[in-house]
């Protein structure tokens, strides 16, 4: 069954064009600032500059020289995570701590033959969740510092993540020490454990195989609201060169792992939207129960994330949970709106605008 609302994604007038561009199809509209700010968004620069030079898009030149700008910074940082990957991953595994590399290169080096179609902006590891303390520990000789979200361990209870900085000039450097896929209760079932059985190599650091990577996109994708379209690009290019028992697999083990409802959505936002064909060897279960996946799929809302934690907490949780959201300590701020230094009025105003923000559509 194809996704309700295939389209209902940021910036959704553009969403056709910028698929039809991943489909290898000539647009037959020219290109325009909204277009831009589309293809920005989606992380799809790259994508219309090859259309364009091929001859499939019209991209006048203020637009062409504005994606390109972006492109080149985009592959830049990208060649300054790769960079840093060694560093960050030796220390990690200095400290006893295994990483797995979930996203990022993970995906581009093995999938896309030119890198700067896939750029990323950070590193996501995935580590065991009680070594997530070392793993924060152990990239603070590094540089890193951890940023506090709302109050201190509220990632470690409601995300999935523990995110620390390294300032490097101007620019600042972002790794992610994931203990789950996505903020869903349901993304436990593909913790360190799971998604490392039979991981490959990725110059020298650990990576899923294609079947545990098909899963993990599949559950990023339906649990971020940006539903951005070069992740679902992810899904497809790992579903075509899958093997056919890579291709069972990926079913076998969303299956186990009660996700077999997450990977039949996230195919089926493949298929509408970039035309992905491939028979399905289990049929699909059961979605899990709400909370922010559901959420993420339900509600056009921009704080759909923060609905679906509700949803899944108790009702002593929830207060608890809207207590931390909504009042943060001065460092929850600094890590939620701030970051440039400054002032603790300006923060507080930040959050308060955020918060209304919240209330509105997505789009």
């Amino acid at each position: 069954m194809l996704v309700r609302r295939p389209f209902a994604l940021p910036y959704s007038d553009r969403v056709g064009a910028l698929a039809a561009i991943l489909r290898g199809e000539t647009v037959a509209a020219r290109a325009d600032d909204r277009f831009v700010e589309a293809a920005l968004h989606h992380r799809l620069a790259g994508f219309a500059l090859v259309a364009a030079r091929e001859g499939r898009l019209r991209l006048p030149d203020p637009q062409r020289d504005v994606l390109t700008e972006r492109l080149i910074v985009a592959t830049l940082r990208s060649a300054l995570m790769r960079r840093e990957l060694g560093p960050v991953a030796g220390a990690l595994r200095d400290a006893g701590v295994e990483p797995l590399l979930v996203k990022g290169p993970a995906v581009a080096d093995r999938w896309y033959e030119d890198r700067s179609l896939r750029t990323f902006v950070d590193l996501d590891l995935l580590v065991s969740r009680d070594r997530l303390g070392a793993a924060a520990a152990a990239l603070r000789p590094l540089g890193y510092e951890p940023q506090v979200e709302f109050r201190p361990g509220f990632g470690e209870l409601h995300g999935h993540d523990v995110h620390v900085v390294r300032g490097i000039g101007r620019s600042r450097i972002d790794v992610e020490l994931h203990w789950r896929i996505g903020d869903d209760p349901a993304g436990e079932a593909l913790g360190f454990e799971r998604l490392a059985q039979g991981a490959e190599r990725l110059d020298g650091v650990a990576a899923p195989a294609p079947p545990e990577q098909l899963l993990a996109l599949a559950l990023h994708l339906l649990g971020d609201r940006a539903k951005r379209l070069i992740w679902v690009e992810d899904v497809v290019r790992v579903a075509r060169v899958a093997t056919g028992e890579e291709w069972s697999r990926a079913f076998e083990v969303a299956e186990a792992t009660g996700l077999s409802w997450v990977l039949h959505r996230a195919l089926d936002y493949a298929a509408a939207l970039l035309g992905l064909e491939r028979e399905r060897p289990l049929p699909a279960g059961p979605p899990p129960p709400w909370g922010p996946l559901r959420a993420a799929e339900t509600l056009d809302l921009r704080a759909s994330t923060h609905v679906g934690r509700l949803a899944a907490l108790g009702w002593g949780g929830r207060a608890r949970y809207l207590r931390d959201v909504l009042v943060p300590t001065r460092a929850g701020l600094d890590g939620t709106v701030g970051g440039d230094g400054a002032p603790l009025w300006r923060l507080a105003g930040r959050h308060a605008a955020t918060v209304i923000r919240g209330l509105g559509p997505r789009r």
